[in-house]
């Protein structure tokens, strides 16, 4: 989850840093990630909502409400995400403001940054369910079938963008999220292909290993989303 946390933070200040630079040509494409992202964004807290955290809290050991609270933190920026889908697929190329964009980010990016790092804890938290149990066996089960049903997303955007949004080399390398041998491959050239103008903007490539973003000023170069 930590991982999967930390692509979302680095999709929003990919976007954050890169909206002022955004030549007409290419605001389309810019556009069309970020309403991608946001639509990932929220399809993963409503996973959370609707299956994964009741789920969890039905299971014997979990503390009862102790999920509530990152749930309460989703509606602090779930308006602000949704503006940000709604510029991304509404606004024309010739009416595109990155200041507006940035206005649209900053105003739901500490909430959510705080709440991505608020969550880890609540679920170190479910520590409190015994080791190697029938218990804890139900929790591998509830997140692994969560996980399913988010891998049946758009295939020519979920899987690119993810990839494009993980750091390979995090914490000295790592292999989040693992695939199958050869995966990669057939997200590069199959599945990215159909967007692949879009996926210019993402910070790292299809093989995980960052990269220099695509359009960024000199003067943007510490600037972080909800600093």
């Amino acid at each position: 989850m930590a991982f999967a946390h930390n692509a979302m933070l680095r999709g929003l200040n990919a976007m954050f840093l890169q909206a002022p630079h955004i030549p007409m040509a290419e605001v389309p494409d810019f556009l069309f990630f970020a309403a991608s992202y946001a639509d990932w964004v929220m399809h993963h807290h409503t996973i959370e909502e609707e299956t994964m955290f009741p789920a969890f809290q039905s299971v014997p050991g979990v503390r009862s409400g102790s999920l509530q609270p990152n749930i309460d933190q989703h509606h602090l920026f779930s308006r602000g995400l949704a503006t940000l889908r709604t510029y991304a697929t509404e606004t024309n190329p010739s009416s595109y403001s990155g200041a507006r964009f940035r206005e649209i980010v900053q105003s739901f990016a500490k909430p959510l940054r705080d709440h991505l790092e608020a969550e880890i804890q609540t679920l170190w938290d479910m520590d409190s369910v015994e080791a190697n149990s029938l218990a804890s066996g139900k929790l591998l089960e509830i997140y692994q079938s969560c996980e399913t049903e988010a891998g049946k997303q758009d295939k020519m955007v979920v899987p690119p963008m993810v990839l494009g949004l993980c750091d390979r080399t995090f914490e000295r390398g790592n292999d989040w999220p693992k695939m199958p041998a050869g995966s990669a491959y057939f997200v590069h050239y199959l599945f990215g292909w159909k967007h692949r103008r879009a996926w210019k903007f993402l910070p790292c490539d299809t093989w995980r290993n960052p990269r220099p973003l695509a359009r960024i000023g000199d003067d943007d170069s510490v600037q972080r989303a909800g600093s």
